[in-house]
C-alpha cells in the first residue's frame, strides 16, 4: 500500500502524536486531582497549576490523529511486525499489541464524554466523572504508547 519510505515517515509521525498525547493526557490528568491552587514555588506546583480544560480540544484531535495514523501503519505492522514475531514465536509481544488495539478503540469511544465532561459539564458538577474519565483516557494513552514502543524495539531487534 504505502513504499517503505512513507511507513517510516508515518511510524515517526504516529510516535511524536503520540508523545504530545502522552504530555497533554498526563498534564491534564495530574491537574484534575488538585484539590485547591498552589502558588507555584517549584516545577511539580507549577506543571499542577494548569486549567486543565485547556487540554480538552487538542487530546480528543490528536487522539483522532494518532488513531487514523495507527490504522494506516496497521497493514505493514501485520506483514511485517507481526509476522517477524510469529515466526519468532514472541507470542506475549503479539498479544500486548492485540490489547493495545482493544483499549485504543475504548478511548476513541470514551472521547465524546470526555470532551462533555470538560467543555459542556459545569466545572463544579461532575468533578469525579472527570477525574475518573480523564484519568483512564491518560492510563489508555500511555498503555498504548509503552507496548507500541516496546513493539517497535523489538522489530528492530529481530
Amino acid at each position: 500500500m504505502f513504499t517503505g519510505t512513507l511507513i517510516t515517515v508515518l511510524l515517526i509521525l504516529h510516535g511524536l502524536a503520540g508523545v504530545a498525547l502522552v504530555g497533554l493526557t498526563t498534564h491534564q490528568a495530574i491537574a484534575v486531582w488538585k484539590t485547591r491552587p498552589l502558588a507555584a514555588k517549584n516545577f511539580v506546583q507549577a506543571y499542577v497549576n494548569t486549567r486543565a480544560s485547556t487540554y480538552t480540544n487538542a487530546t480528543v484531535l490528536i487522539y483522532i490523529a494518532t488513531f487514523i495514523g495507527g490504522g494506516l501503519i496497521y497493514p505493514t505492522y501485520v506483514m511485517d511486525v507481526k509476522s517477524s514475531l510469529t515466526d519468532a514465536s514472541m507470542n506475549p509481544p503479539i498479544g500486548l499489541f492485540e490489547i493495545k488495539e482493544h483499549v485504543a478503540v475504548y478511548g476513541l469511544a470514551m472521547l465524546p464524554s470526555y470532551w462533555w465532561l470538560w467543555k459542556k459539564a459545569a466545572p463544579s458538577e461532575h468533578v469525579f466523572a472527570r477525574q475518573m474519565n480523564t484519568t483512564l483516557i491518560a492510563l489508555i494513552v500511555w498503555w498504548s504508547f509503552i507496548i507500541g514502543y516496546i513493539l517497535n524495539n523489538i522489530k528492530g531487534l529481530l
